[in-house]
């Protein structure tokens, strides 16, 4: 293997700061010297073993610039957080190098092009947050192969396609995120529990088609699902008694139609019910009294009747 050392570091980032048109804290200009060690640089922490660095951490500095692919050489990185900057261009191959990554945050920069599928051949990957971008394209199948994946966050881009039915392959999943985007097709649901996935939000797509039926099977801790702003139909699976946990249920502005299921006066944590903008019929379950925890109800523009 090519030898690297902390000099090998320093290079890296010394070409990120080359890369970096507009500083205007001139934090990376002042402080990112030749005359002290890389370790002592804002924003780069180091490792106390090895003494290389680990995390680079430069939130919402107004950063203007490109990622270079000398950072590729970061091979004991494992944190690289620069969100709230305005980086630009597509992501360079040579990150799929740092194969200790954990913590990828590019939230809120004006990254373009398509989401890379190298990300997936990161092994020890455990949050992605890409959003407040102006990524397209499809979601990479590859991100099914992130086993450690707890956290994607995709939202508030121009994705396009459907949801690979790999990512529900991913057990290790908390949360994801899928909002204000361009996304398509059916809802897929995995065939195996996932129990650790708290929140599922598609809001704000073009989904279409009804719920899965088994959906609710493997979602035993579910806290949060939104899939409001869609064009969902059919009905809301009994089977969503299941979702002991789920406090937030919103499915508003889709086509979802028949009777609302008397099993939702079974989810005894639910705080936020939004249903309204569909075509759901009959009355409202008199067990929706049983929601003592409820603090929003939203039914309106259905179809309803009765109390």
């Amino acid at each position: 293997m090519k030898l690297t050392t902390i000099v090998t570091d320093q290079l890296a980032l010394l070409a990120l700061k080359e890369h970096v048109i507009h500083d205007p804290e001139n934090v990376l200009t002042t402080n990112w010297s030749a005359s002290t060690h890389v370790c002592n640089w804002f924003g780069v922490s180091c490792g106390s073993k090895h003494r290389r660095v680990v995390a680079l951490n430069f939130t919402g500095l107004g950063l203007v610039g490109i990622l270079p692919p000398h950072l590729g050489n970061l091979s004991f990185l494992s944190l690289l957080s620069i969100s709230d900057n305005s980086f630009g261009g597509e992501l360079p191959v040579q990150l799929s190098n740092l194969r200790r990554l954990k913590h990828i945050n590019f939230r809120n920069n004006n990254f373009s092009g398509e989401i890379p599928s190298w990300l997936g051949s990161l092994p020890e990957l455990q949050r992605l947050f890409l959003y407040h971008n102006n990524f397209k394209g499809a979601i990479p199948f590859s991100l099914g192969n992130l086993s450690k994946l707890e956290m994607l966050y995709l939202l508030d881009n121009q994705l396009s396609g459907s949801i690979p039915l790999s990512i529900f392959n991913i057990s290790s999943l908390q949360k994801i995120n899928l909002r204000n985007n361009y996304l398509f097709g059916s809802i897929p649901s995995g065939s195996h529990d996932f129990l650790s996935l708290a929140l599922i939000d598609f809001t704000f797509n073009n989904f279409t088609g009804h719920i899965p039926s088994d959906m609710f099977d493997h979602l035993p801790n579910l806290k949060n699902l939104g899939l409001s702003y869609n064009m969902l139909s059919g009905k809301i699976p009994a089977s969503l008694c299941k979702c002991k946990e789920l406090q937030i249920l919103s499915l508003s502005y889709n086509q979802f139609g028949g009777n609302l299921p008397i099993e939702i006066g079974n989810l005894s944590m639910l705080q936020m019910l939004l249903i309204g903008d569909n075509n759901f019929e009959g009355e409202i379950p008199e067990q929706v009294g049983n929601l003592t925890l409820l603090m929003m109800l939203d039914a309106a523009y259905n179809n309803l009747t009765g109390e």
